[in-house]
C-alpha cells in the first residue's frame, strides 16, 4: 500500500519528473517480470521502453500516454505468460 508521504511526494514533482518517476516504476516491474522469465527459462515477449527526458520532454499527453500505454500493455502480456505456465 502506498504511503501518504510517498503520494505527496509523488503529488509536488512537476510533469515531466511524474513521467520519469511512472517510466522507472514500469522498467522496474518489467525487470521483475524478466527475472521470472530467466528463472523459468522461457522467452520473454516483454518490451518496454526507457522515458528518456532528453528526448520526450516535449511528448503531448496523448503522446505521453499512448508512450505508458504500450508499457503496461507488454507488461500485461508478459505477466499472463507467466501466469499461464505456472
Amino acid at each position: 500500500m502506498i504511503t501518504d508521504n510517498l503520494k505527496n511526494d509523488f503529488s509536488n514533482l512537476n510533469t515531466i519528473e511524474k513521467r520519469n518517476q511512472i517510466s522507472n516504476e514500469l522498467l522496474y516491474i518489467a525487470l521483475l517480470i524478466k527475472m521470472k522469465e530467466s528463472q523459468l527459462k522461457i522467452p520473454s515477449v516483454l518490451n518496454v521502453k526507457n522515458y528518456d527526458v532528453n528526448k520526450q520532454a516535449n511528448f503531448s499527453e496523448d503522446e505521453m500516454l499512448d508512450f505508458l500505454y504500450e508499457d503496461i500493455y507488454s507488461i500485461k502480456r508478459g505477466l499472463i505468460t507467466l501466469l499461464v505456465l505456472q
